[in-house]
């Protein structure tokens, strides 16, 4: 199985009923076990994860690595964090039923990679988003909303740019997303990318 961490990185292990957040200072292979040598990490419970719909979210990271085997609760610990690159590890084999939460919300982010190393071995998909729009420098105001079939891998991930207006109270041309507007820069346009 490749190696897809290098150097110093956070690990999120989102678990059915649990979350191992964790630094780790040594390169990784993907979903193996993880030993204090390698890694400093907290272990908190998730047994009723709450989805981040009204407030903004404490997960805030530059670059986020997250191994998972529950896609729920990877949508629900992830919905309106901020994260530039996310790095996304299915560690299990088993073909999953789309979550109840068909997507979530990350912002600013710039870069998403997915893997099913042990459903697909050797293959990562690596998407620069935004580039389509010309969202190329980290300054521009944006936000991905993910549909949750990415999690599961029902289909090998598309996604596609917008570049939206937001009005005078933070809203944009798209009222059924389940998105926090607290939080979001004071601009007039935004790009929206959209992955599915």
């Amino acid at each position: 199985m490749p190696t897809l961490l290098h150097g110093e990185f956070t690990l999120a292990f989102v678990r059915e009923h649990s979350l191992l957040i964790c630094m780790c200072t040594q390169d990784l292979v993907a979903c193996s076990v993880i030993n204090s040598s390698e890694c400093n990490c907290v272990d908190r419970p998730l047994s009723e994860p709450q989805e981040q719909v009204h407030g903004t979210s404490m997960v805030q990271y530059k670059r986020l690595t997250v191994w998972y085997t529950s896609p729920l609760n990877v949508a629900r610990f992830l919905n309106n964090s901020e994260v530039r690159h996310l790095v996304l590890v299915k560690c299990d084999t088993t073909e999953a039923e789309l979550p109840p939460v068909d997507h979530f919300v990350v912002r600013r982010l710039e870069r998403l990679s997915i893997s099913y190393p042990l459903w697909r071995p050797g293959q990562i998909q690596d998407m620069v988003l935004g580039r389509d729009m010309g969202a190329l420098y980290h300054e521009e105001a944006r936000i991905a909303i993910i549909h949750t079939a990415v999690l599961v891998g029902k289909t090998g991930p598309k996604a596609y740019t917008v570049k939206t207006e937001v009005d005078s109270r933070g809203m944009m041309s798209f009222p059924n997303l389940l998105m926090s507007g607290e939080g979001l820069p004071e601009m007039a346009t935004m790009f929206v990318t959209f992955v599915y």
